[in-house]
């Protein structure tokens, strides 16, 4: 208030007329409401600190939940893997076994029917060789 009076006052003493003096200083007073004084802006800037913090707290919290259940994730897919190595080793030996059997039986009518055969060719060869 005190400085609405003393701008009235500062317009009254280089002639403005008393209406456009009054006019001036109400239109700067309600410009005035508008603004904002040092300790509005020292409590802005508290509370945004505040609430700075708090996100940050917040933030901080997420990351770790999140950071605990990635580690989770990972030793559940470490698992599955693992599992999953288990199976494929166990129908890797599966099929060793089965070829392991298929070699046996290829030997097998190797012998059966190879030697017989061979047998015949001998003797033929021999009934040629001594005819």
């Amino acid at each position: 208030m005190k400085i609405s009076l003393a701008l009235y006052d500062a317009l009254t003493s280089i002639s403005v007329p008393n209406k456009t003096a009054k006019a001036a200083v109400n239109a700067w007073e309600d410009d005035v409401k508008h603004f904002a004084s040092k300790a509005d802006l020292e409590r802005t800037e508290s509370h945004l600190k505040d609430s700075i913090a708090a996100l940050r707290t917040d933030l901080s919290a997420l990351i770790k939940d999140q950071g605990v259940a990635i580690r989770e994730q990972g030793v559940e897919f470490r698992a599955l893997v693992e599992s999953q190595a288990s199976q494929f080793q166990g129908a890797i030996s599966k099929l060793e076994s089965g070829m392991t059997l298929l070699r046996w039986q290829f030997w097998l009518l190797v012998i059966c029917f190879g030697f017989p055969i061979i047998k015949n060719l001998y003797e033929i060869y021999g009934s040629v060789i001594s005819s």
